[in-house]
């Protein structure tokens, strides 16, 4: 992959992570508290914001996709080791001392077992909720050798049919069974992160001349939020819940958001210099995924401080800015540890 599609994936890093953060500021709240609660208002507010950030993990893995599935790309047995490895020195760091942490919080103590605990907390799913992707990396990075070999040897057509297959059984029918009350099985192990795995590297190889590259792609994503913000409201305000909107908007109107944003910041940021701060921020992205939980859960937790603290919009703003300069600047410190630096 020529340098200068590098410079959009840089970029898309960068978007990414911010929006991570921005995800996490406004969802953590409604993912503790009921809608009666925080009330029908502060938790629209906070799930529409929500729909507008969807597509921050979907495109962290497609970028990884773009980057790792690119023929040019050599992909050892001994470099996938050193990939998968890295993700369990994540789980066996953060993943421990997040479990731990929250250990901590529940008990108001801490003694020797909280860390065999912590441990094993980790090893069972059980630590914060962002830790997700690196389970799903490691998943990701066992098969993609295979995965490698499939894409080398077929042609442009078939990859195009699989992907689409993929889509079907992984996005459309989980759909169409939460709109129909249906229950449709597709019986397919390979999930909808592999899915955006094989998209990220398929789109990355078309040409920005190619008919997808249209106005359609911006019509699409835009439709595809509007429609989640507007069926999250109605959920909210008619029926007082997201359960039905949340399990659709997962699918199907996320793909195509996901989807538009890569291909629009790959439209607008291709062909231009990647500029040093943005440069930085791509570089630290992976660890500000890491690291931002950490703040969020210290801030409203120990300091008692959320958005509903002052006025929500002032506080959602507030929040943002302060949780991603300060995991920002805790991440290019770590970044300069020996040996934490390696995992980030």
């Amino acid at each position: 992959m020529g340098k200068e599609k590098i410079t959009y994936i840089e970029y898309i890093r960068v978007f990414a992570a911010v929006a991570v953060v921005f995800l996490h500021i406004v969802m953590t709240l409604p993912n503790n508290y009921s809608v009666a609660e925080l009330g029908v208002f502060n938790y629209t507010v906070f799930s529409d914001c929500y729909m507008l950030v969807k597509w921050a993990v979907p495109c962290f893995i497609m970028v990884s996709g773009a980057l790792l599935l690119n023929p040019q790309k050599e992909i050892t047995v001994k470099k996938t080791w050193k990939y998968i490895l890295r993700m369990l020195e994540v789980l066996l760091t953060f993943g421990v001392v997040y479990a731990l942490m929250e250990l901590v919080f529940s008990e108001k103590t801490i003694n020797a077992y909280m860390f065999l605990k912590a441990i094993l907390n980790t090893l069972e799913g059980k630590t914060w909720d962002h830790m997700w992707y690196i389970y799903v990396l490691i998943s990701i990075y066992i098969i993609m050798m295979p995965l490698k070999d499939f894409i080398r040897a077929q042609s442009r057509n078939t990859i195009r049919i699989f992907i689409i297959v993929l889509i079907a059984g992984n996005f459309i029918i989980p759909t169409i069974n939460t709109i129909f009350g249906t229950n449709i099985k597709t019986l397919m192990p390979i999930g909808e992160y592999i899915t955006y795995f094989l998209i990220g590297y398929y789109i990355s190889t078309i040409s920005k001349e190619s008919s997808i590259y249209k106005k359609s792609i911006w019509i699409s994503g835009g439709i595809a939020t509007l429609a989640m913000i507007g069926l999250e409201s109605y959920s909210l305000t008619v029926y007082g819940n997201t359960a039905v909107v949340n399990h659709m908007s997962g699918e199907i109107l996320t793909l195509i958001q996901s989807v538009s944003v890569f291909m629009i910041v790959r439209i607008l940021f291709e062909n231009i210099e990647i500029l040093r701060i943005a440069k930085t921020v791509s570089a630290c992205s992976f660890g500000i995924y890491l690291i931002h939980p950490f703040w969020i859960n210290l801030i409203y937790k120990v300091f008692d401080i959320t958005p509903l603290s002052m006025p929500i919009g002032v506080g959602i703003v507030v929040l943002f800015v302060s949780v991603f300069l300060l995991t920002f600047c805790t991440t290019w410190i770590l970044k300069k540890v020996p040996i934490i630096n390696k995992i980030m």
